[in-house]
């Protein structure tokens, strides 16, 4: 399990990342993940405009970029993606995190209770 120094260091998703010119991996900040999170919330948002014909909730968009944020380091250290490089499937699982932000958080709450 991952160890945290500090709150920034929680959310910089530190894992291995290749080096060029060189085999081996070195820890390096994957906060471009982020970019995933955000639009799968992005992405929710239309999703949910779209198929109930009503308007774009920016207050929604807000809350699920808050929450997603929030709960995907725990499930990027939790889940063993700190110990892989960075892939495809990582982004994926960020993006999904974005889109299905509730059903993280109601795991998340889960484990507490």
């Amino acid at each position: 399990m991952a160890e945290y120094h500090s709150l920034a260091d929680y959310f910089s998703l530190w894992g291995p990342r290749p080096v060029f010119g060189n085999k081996g991996a070195e820890n390096r900040r994957q906060v471009s993940l982020f970019i995933g999170v955000a639009l799968g919330a992005a992405c929710k948002v239309v999703y949910d405009a779209l198929s109930l014909a009503g308007v774009l909730e920016w207050k929604s968009f807000l809350i699920a970029m808050i929450a997603s944020i929030v709960i995907f380091p725990q499930l990027y250290y939790t889940g063993g993606l700190s110990r892989r490089k960075v892939s495809l499937a990582h982004w994926t699982l960020a993006f999904q995190n974005g889109f299905f932000w509730s059903v993280a958080l109601s795991a998340l709450f889960g484990k507490f209770t």
